[in-house]
C-alpha cells in the first residue's frame, strides 16, 4: 500500500507542476481573433473564472445537493482537482455542477490528465428524470469528452461531443498525460464548437439535419436512453465536472457569457 500511495503523491506532484507551468502560457492557445466573429456582433462579458480564491464556491453536487466537507474535489492553489487515489478512497466522489446556469458562453479551461484518464465537461445540463429504465438518465447533456486516448478521434475520443459527432482527426493534436491541454467550447443559440490546444475540431448546429442523424445514431435517443427526447436542445442549463473515476486538474476554468446583439 505504501508503494501505490507514494506513486499517487508523485503522480499528483507532476500533474500539479505541469499546470503551473503551463498557466504562463495558456491564454496564447485562446486568443480573442477566434471569436471575432461573436465579440463584434454581440455583446459579450468580462471573462470569470470558475474556480474560486479557496474552496469550492459556487460548485454543487447535481440537485443543488452541497458538496462534501471531506471531497474527493479539491482547491489547490487556484487549480480544482479531481484526486482519486489510495488516499482519497474514503472521500466522496461525484460530479460536480456550478450553482449558476449558463445559456450563450465562451468557455475556457485547461487540463492536466492522469494516466489512462476519462473525465469531461457537460453543459446545457438537463434533469431528464429516473424514468426506471435500466439505461444511463437523469442529469445529461452534451459532453465534451476528456481521455488519454493518444490518437483516437472516434466519437468518444477527447474533444468529441460524445457519443454524438467526433472529433476532426487531421486537426487533433493532443498533448500525453501528465501535461497540459487546452479546451475552449463556444455556446450560441443552436451553433456548438468544441476547440483543443488552440484549433476548432468539432462543430455543429443543434436541430440540423446532421445533428439529429447523429443523435439517432447515439445512445441518447429516446428509446435507447429511456426518455431524452430534445437531449442538448435546451438552450441553458447547468456546467457539470465528471467525476469518472480519474485524477484530473483543471487549471483554468473561465467564462464570458454571450449577451443581446449589438
Amino acid at each position: 500500500m505504501f508503494r501505490r500511495i507514494a506513486f499517487c503523491s508523485s503522480l499528483l506532484a507532476t500533474l500539479f507542476l505541469a499546470a503551473f507551468c503551463y498557466s504562463a502560457v495558456a491564454d496564447e492557445r485562446f486568443p480573442d481573433s477566434d471569436i471575432q466573429w461573436i465579440l463584434d456582433q454581440y455583446q459579450v462579458s468580462a471573462p470569470v473564472s470558475l474556480i474560486p480564491a479557496e474552496g469550492l464556491t459556487g460548485w454543487t453536487r447535481t440537485n443543488a445537493r452541497p458538496i462534501a466537507e471531506q471531497s474527493k474535489w479539491t482547491n489547490r492553489d487556484g487549480t480544482l482537482v479531481f484526486e482519486n487515489s489510495e488516499n482519497t478512497r474514503d472521500l466522496q466522489g461525484g460530479d460536480v455542477v456550478t450553482a449558476k446556469q449558463y445559456t450563450n458562453f465562451v468557455f475556457d479551461f485547461v487540463w492536466v490528465a492522469s494516466r489512462r484518464c476519462n473525465s469531461g465537461i457537460k453543459y446545457r445540463l438537463k434533469d431528464f428524470g429516473d424514468t426506471g429504465a435500466s439505461h444511463a438518465r437523469g442529469w445529461l447533456g452534451p459532453e465534451y469528452q476528456i481521455l488519454d486516448d493518444g490518437t483516437n478521434n472516434d466519437r468518444g475520443s477527447t474533444a468529441s461531443l460524445y457519443h454524438v459527432i467526433a472529433p476532426d482527426g487531421s486537426k487533433k493534436k493532443l498533448n500525453p498525460h501528465g501535461e497540459a491541454n487546452t479546451g475552449r467550447i463556444v455556446v450560441l443559440d443552436n451553433h456548438i464548437e468544441h476547440w483543443l490546444n488552440g484549433v476548432k475540431i468539432m462543430h455543429c448546429e443543434v436541430g440540423s439535419d446532421a445533428w439529429k442523424e447523429a443523435i439517432a445514431a447515439s445512445k441518447f435517443t429516446r428509446d435507447n436512453n429511456g426518455g431524452c427526447f430534445g437531449f442538448g436542445a435546451n438552450p441553458t442549463g447547468f456546467i457539470l465536472l465528471q467525476d469518472h473515476g480519474s485524477t484530473v486538474i483543471f487549471g483554468k476554468l473561465t467564462i464570458r457569457e454571450i449577451g443581446d446583439k449589438r
